[in-house]
């Protein structure tokens, strides 16, 4: 999967690319990546609140975006497995949350890597997902 620091501008897919369809909550707002990990980068670690991981995986079964056809292996769990057999997570698309001001744009493994690897996303994207959550 390709690598982008958390919080610099998106730039994975355009606008109008795959997924797009109709207006949704985050066009108009600067979009920021979350989550875009590496097994070669360091990344932030740290237990996630409460519902944190839990929301997340619903957000990959209601909130996706950007659809593509191919998928993403989680780079740890592929590496552990030396294959990509059905026990390897994977991944084909993105979700997105909106916080304010801005809208953040995350890989759908975001979930597996908070679970999994003890990954702490930033505390923006952590509270415009469990507030979406009450919303």
């Amino acid at each position: 999967m390709t690598y982008y620091a958390d919080l610099t501008p998106y730039t994975f897919l355009p606008p109008d690319g795959p997924g797009a369809g109709a207006p949704r909550p985050w066009h108009g707002l600067p979009l920021l990546n979350v989550g875009w990990l590496s097994a070669a980068r360091r990344y932030r670690r740290g237990t996630p609140p409460p519902g944190l991981a839990e929301t997340l995986r619903r957000m990959t079964r209601t909130h996706r975006a950007g659809q593509t056809r191919g998928f993403h292996l989680c780079p740890w769990c592929s590496m552990r497995l030396l294959r990509a057999g059905p026990e390897c997570p994977r991944g084909s698309a993105e979700i997105r949350a909106v916080g304010d001001g801005v809208a953040y744009a995350a890989p759908e493994l975001i979930a597996h890597y908070v679970e999994s690897h003890g990954y702490l996303p930033p505390d923006g994207f952590v509270h415009a997902v469990l507030r979406g959550r009450e919303g």
